[in-house]
C-alpha cells in the first residue's frame, strides 16, 4: 500500500504500528513518526480510519460479555498473526 510518494517512514512500518499507535501504546519516536505519515499518506489514513471502526465494532459486539483465558489467547495469537501478515 502507498499513495505514490517517497515517505520518511515507510507505509508497511505505519501499518504495523497502526493498533500500538489506536490504543495509545506506541513509544513517543513511533508515535510522531505514524502521526507524520498519516496525514501525508491517503491510503494509510483509509487504513487507519477502516481499523478504528473495525475496533469500534467489536467493543460494541463485546460488551458485557465474558471472556474465557483460553478464548483471549486464542484471540491475541490470531491478531499477532494478522501483524505478522501485515510485515511480509
Amino acid at each position: 500500500m502507498s499513495c505514490g510518494n517517497p515517505h520518511e517512514t515507510p507505509c508497511t512500518e505505519v501499518l504495523s504500528l497502526t493498533y500500538l499507535y489506536i490504543d495509545g501504546e506506541i513509544d513517543e519516536v513511533h508515535y510522531l513518526e505514524v502521526k507524520t505519515h498519516l496525514t501525508q499518506c491517503p491510503p494509510c489514513r483509509d487504513t487507519y480510519s477502516a481499523e478504528i471502526l473495525l475496533k469500534a465494532m467489536v467493543k460494541r459486539s463485546c460488551e458485557g460479555a465474558a471472556i474465557t483465558k483460553a478464548r483471549r489467547a486464542r484471540i491475541a495469537a490470531e491478531l499477532r498473526q494478522i501483524s505478522i501478515t501485515y510485515l511480509d
